[in-house]
Parts: C-alpha cells; structure tokens; sequence
C-alpha cells in the first residue's frame, strides 16, 4: 500500500500541490521573519494566516484529483476489485493529504527551529497551531476530492477556490467589530497585539473543531456510498462550522491571553540593573547598552531611577501605541521603563535611550498621552541633543518630525538659562509628569515656578 501511496504522490496532482504549498507557505512567513523571529506562538499564528490562500488551494487541488478520477474511471475500476473498501480510496486520500499536510508542517519545523536557534520564546501553543492548520488544509483537500467526484465540470476547482476567498473578506474583520460570526474564519483572527500573548483554550478547541469537522466530513464522503454516510458528512461539518464559531468568545479577549511566563523579567550582569521580558531575552545583549545610556542622562536628575525593566502590561493589548502608556507600569520604585522595538537591519533597538530620556523617564507611566514637546525637549536636554529623535520600526528616524522646529526653538531657550534653572525647570517638568498634571509646558517656560 505504501508504493502505491508514492505512485499516486508522483502521478497525480499531489506533487504540484506539494511543491506550491511549500512554496507559499514559506515565502508567506520568511518575508515577515523580524516579526515572529522571537516566538514560537507568533510564528504559529502567522504561518496558519497563510490558511486564507493556502486552503482554497488544497479545495482546488482536491477537486482536480477527484476529478481525474472520474474521467479515467478509475473509481469505478477500483469498485470493481475485491479489495476492501478502505483501500479503494486510500491511495489518492492519503497522498493528497501528505501533499497539503506535509510541506506546511515542515515549514512549521523550520520555524520552530529558527526560533529555538535565536533564543526565543517557545510555547506548546507555537506547535499545536500549525499541526492543526495542517489538519484543517487535509480536510479541505478531501472534502474537494469528494466535490470533485461529484462534480467533474472543469469549472469546479476555480470556482470552489473563488468562493473560499469570497467567504473570508467579511466585514466584522475589515472593521474589528466582533461578534460571533466573526469567528468564522479559516485563519485565526485577531492577531495577537504582543509577544507575551498565547491562544486561549478555547480559541484552540475552535480550530480543532473546524479542522475534525473537514476531516471527518472529507472521508465519509469519499468513502460512504449510502444517504446515511452524506447526511453524517454534512453533520459533522455543521458541528465543526458551529463549534469554530460558538466555542470561543469574539474578539481578542475570546482568542488570546497573557502567557506569564513570557512576561518573567530577565536582568543583565552589572550595574545599573537592566531587565527584558522572557520573551525578549535574546536582545539583553544589544539592548543593555542603550538602556544603560539612558540612564546615566537620567542620573542628572534628582532622585533619578536606579534600574529599568521592559514595561509588561497587564492585560492583552490592542494593536494600538497608546497600549504602551494608558496602563500604570509594575509599582517597583526606582524604575524607569522602555519598550522593546527590535530591527535586524539596526541589530537591536536605537531608540529605546530617547524613549527612556524622554520626559525624564515619565514616557511611560500610565497617564496617556501627554504634551509632546515638554517630554521631548526635557529628554533633548538630558541627551545632549540638539533635537529629539525617536528611532521607530518601519519608520527610522521620524522622531515627530513635524514638532521637530517648535523643540528646538524651546531647547535652545532652556539652554540659554543658567545650569540650576535648566536642571530645576526639567525636573518640575519630569515631577509633573509623573503625577499625571497638566500644563508640562508651563512648566518649561517657568511660568508655572519649579
């Protein structure tokens, strides 16, 4: 049976479909390798987003396989041998299934590898995604295959993968309005917003659930010739369907929650004590420079903060960078904390200094969003800098370009003063930005006494 499994790998539509997956699959996730390169949940996650591409092909795929056979006839040859029935449908089942299975389950090794290599984080949740997207792309396979013997028109495998497109481009995920129907989706959606985010239970159960019921409802059909075995497909597939969109609650919340280990902080040796998150750990080596030089341009500062930890929130976030300072850090004093933004092309992250210098170390402390300039201005001071620029993935050295000219106008004003006025006007700055008052600018200006 294992030969004849091969012969079907290397005759049929198996081989084409095998090479096209690996070719997709891969070049899906290697172009966005800075984004999951540091967990294995995050590369999961993306890889089984390829799914909106990749299972309306293994629906085509299977539809091109079930029909060859009708026009070769060769399921009614195989009918008309005495083998059992299980290995009249075997051989084309199991080697498309091997075919839509096994080049995305590579690709997922690799990925867990890559991660593993590069010290990131890794999680049971990073490979049970892809085994299950696996199981989902097998299942479509087959339920395309039983299509396909049904209905051998040419015009089968295009239409049934035009209408698996059509069925993923619904509102609720254009628009983040989340309800229960927006579960149904073959990719797992919404994204997680930070590294330290895992699937849920349930968002789990939800996948497996989609995936058993293609499974399941694909080999009754190919393999059952009564009413009864077709009624128990359609079944099945109902209550995959109803189970992916019934068991996990809509919305991030239903999809995803903290993981603490990721948030466990590791510290770096010496002094000043610098701390990432676990998840973050691989970039202690290039991040601990820059942190540190923060630092020290906070030590002018009275009363100026001894260490800085990587800020940890205490919910899942919400794609947005206001998730960073709407939430009151860890209450540990003397800290000062920064946000990890990783760049290959930098080799670590160039502004995480600015970040921390900026407001005197008050960027991030739960108040919101705060006057600009005042903390831009105060952290040029601090840095020595003749203006303020904030290093941003995808962005470079954008640094609020537009406030650029008012900083530097209001920089050289404070420098003009004399050295115990400067320092007094941006530590009541800082001082007030901690407390979460308004009116940072008056205090620059001296209008409101330090």
């Amino acid at each position: 049976m294992t030969r004849v499994i091969r012969t079907e790998l290397r005759r049929s539509a198996s081989l084409v479909t095998a090479l096209l997956m690996l070719a997709l699959a891969a070049a899906h996730i290697g172009t966005i390798y800075d984004y999951w390169r540091a967990s294995a949940v995050l590369a999961g996650h993306e890889l089984a987003t390829g799914l909106s591409l990749l299972l309306p092909l293994a629906a085509a795929c299977g539809a091109m396989v079930g029909r060859r056979e009708i026009r070769v006839r060769a399921v009614e040859l195989l009918e008309s041998t005495g083998r059992p029935r299980w290995q009249r449908f075997l051989p084309s089942t199991a080697a498309l299934g091997i075919a839509v299975a096994g080049p995305y389950l590579l690709v997922g090794s690799v990925c867990l590898v890559l991660v593993a290599a590069g010290g990131g984080m890794l999680d049971v949740a990073g490979g049970v995604l892809p085994v299950i997207a696996a199981l989902t792309l097998t299942g479509a396979a087959w339920l395309g295959i039983a299509a396909g013997r049904a209905w051998s028109s040419p015009v089968l495998p295009p239409l049934l993968a035009a209408a698996l497109l059509v069925v993923q481009a619904r509102p609720p995920q254009l628009t983040g309005a989340y309800d229960r129907w927006s579960n149904l989706t073959f990719t797992p959606e919404p994204a997680p917003a930070t590294v330290w985010e895992t699937p849920t239970a349930a968002a789990l159960l939800a996948r497996l659930a989609l995936a058993a019921g293609l499974v399941i409802a694909g080999l009754l059909l190919i393999a059952g010739r009564s009413w009864l075995s077709r009624a128990g497909a359609g079944v099945v597939l109902a209550a995959g369907l109803a189970g992916l969109v019934l068991i996990a609650a809509p919305g991030p919340a239903g999809h995803w929650r903290l993981e603490p280990s990721a948030q466990r902080l590791v510290c770096a040796d010496g002094e000043p004590e610098v701390c990432v998150t676990a998840a973050h750990a691989y970039l202690l080596p290039q991040v601990v420079p820059e942190v540190r030089r923060g630092l020290a341009a906070l030590a002018v500062l009275p009363g100026a903060p001894t260490r800085a930890a990587e800020i940890r929130l205490h919910t899942i976030g919400d794609h947005s960078s206001e998730q960073w300072y709407r939430f009151a850090p860890y209450d540990e004093p003397g800290t000062v904390y920064f946000v990890v933004d990783y760049s290959s092309t930098e080799g670590g992250d160039p502004g995480v200094a600015a970040r921390i210098a900026m407001g005197g170390g008050t960027y991030l402390t739960g108040c919101g969003a705060q006057e600009d300039v005042p903390l831009m201005v105060a952290g040029a001071w601090l840095l020595g800098t003749g203006d303020f620029r904030v290093w941003e993935p995808g962005f470079g050295y954008w640094g609020w370009s537009d406030l650029q000219p008012e900083v530097r106008e209001r920089l050289r004003a404070l420098r003009e003063l004399p050295k115990e006025e400067q320092l007094a006007r941006v530590t009541a700055v800082r001082d007030a930005a901690a407390r979460c008052e308004p009116d940072l600018m008056a205090r620059l200006t001296g209008e409101v006494p330090a």
